[in-house]
C-alpha cells in the first residue's frame, strides 16, 4: 500500500488538549538551555510528590508549565503544612 504524504501514520499520536495543559513554551524562559533543565527539575519534583501520594494533576493550578512553578509550588506546599499544623493542633 503507498501512503500519501498527507496521511497520518496509525501510530502518530494526536495532539491533545492535555499535551498542551502540560507543554512548555521555550520563549518563556530565557533559552532553550533553562527551559530543559526546568523540565529536568519538573519531573524530579514530580516524582517525588507522587512518592508522597501527591499527583501531577494537584499542580495543575499552579501552571506547572510556566517559570516560577517551583516557587509557587513551594508556598503552596508550606501554605498547607501550616494549615495542617494548625488544624491537628
Amino acid at each position: 500500500m503507498t501512503r500519501v504524504a498527507s496521511e497520518p501514520e496509525d501510530e502518530s499520536l494526536e495532539w491533545t488538549e492535555e499535551d498542551t495543559r502540560w507543554a512548555v513554551r521555550a520563549w518563556d524562559f530565557p533559552s532553550h538551555a533553562t527551559a530543559h533543565a526546568f523540565l529536568v527539575r519538573r519531573e524530579a519534583f514530580f516524582k517525588t510528590a507522587e512518592a508522597a501520594g501527591i499527583s501531577r494533576e494537584a499542580f495543575m493550578a499552579l501552571e506547572p508549565n510556566k517559570p516560577g512553578f517551583e516557587e509557587r509550588a513551594a508556598t503552596a506546599l508550606d501554605k498547607l503544612l501550616k494549615f495542617a499544623k494548625h488544624a491537628a493542633e
